[in-house]
């Protein structure tokens, strides 16, 4: 446009100085006398302008998505929890690419996707479903209070526990959603706090021990193997079984449980 403009000023006069053409280019065309010069002696010295390079803003997948696809994004990875199933990238990945009101993407960009959306690739978590109730926040409070009165009145403490052993093996590794801070905020938003772990899979052993701060209790452990494998082991673990163990230890005992 300038080169064009610069010819057009010299064949009307062949006589203009470059100055004067610079000025009168400038002022025809609203672009200032150094770009209007630069372009002149440019096209001068090698007969030819190269045009000024211009670096584009190249689209993300960030960009490719906007708050309200988002939004579907977040509730599809949340409807594998609300029907007891794992969310892995390839899940995912087909669920979107099956929903037409989505925009295609690659598995790695869905992986940078979701971590922008605030999901965590971590270890499953076993409680992911209860520790943010608040029954289980009061509970454990109460907890904390009564060992703090026993402890001031000197008793003997025992701690107790029980769990698995199974041959099968799960997935340790799942998405889990950040934004979700608690139970109550993920019922709110109609989403969840996570898959929960199963209590086993295939053949299992139950295992029950008791100790304190003098080791576990001698012969204090208890170990079965599950009768059931398509239930949870507490079925199995029932007050009956239970009650005999603890008669059991409780003739073991040197101190007062």
């Amino acid at each position: 446009m300038i080169v064009n403009a610069y010819k057009s000023e010299l064949m009307k006069n062949p006589n203009i100085t470059l100055r004067d053409c610079r000025i009168v280019i400038s002022k025809n065309l609203g672009i200032g006398q150094r770009t209007v010069s630069n372009v002149i002696s440019e096209y001068n010295t090698k007969k030819t302008v190269t045009s000024p390079c211009k670096t584009r803003q190249k689209k993300t997948y960030k960009d490719l998505y906007d708050d309200l696809q988002l939004n579907t994004i977040r509730r599809h990875v949340h409807s594998f929890w609300f029907n007891k199933t794992i969310p892995t990238l390839d899940k995912i990945l087909t669920v979107i690419k099956n929903d037409d009101s989505l925009p295609n993407i690659s598995r790695s960009n869905l992986h940078n996707l979701l971590k922008f959306m605030d999901f965590v690739y971590t270890k499953r978590s076993r409680n992911s479903a209860l520790i943010e109730k608040d029954k289980i926040i009061l509970w454990r409070r109460r907890y904390l209070q009564n060992i703090k009165k026993y402890r001031e009145e000197g008793r003997h403490l025992y701690y107790l526990d029980e769990t698995w052993v199974n041959a099968g093996d799960c997935t340790s590794k799942t998405w889990v959603d950040n934004t979700i801070k608690s139970y109550r905020h993920a019922f709110l938003q109609g989403l969840t706090t996570g898959s929960q772990n199963p209590s086993g899979k295939g053949k299992r052993l139950i295992v029950l021990h008791i100790g304190s701060e003098d080791g576990f209790v001698p012969g204090g452990l208890l170990c079965f193997r599950a009768k059931k494998t398509n239930t949870d082991y507490h079925e199995e673990m029932n007050g009956n079984t239970f009650f005999k163990w603890m008669e059991y230890i409780d003739s073991k005992r040197t101190v007062s449980l």
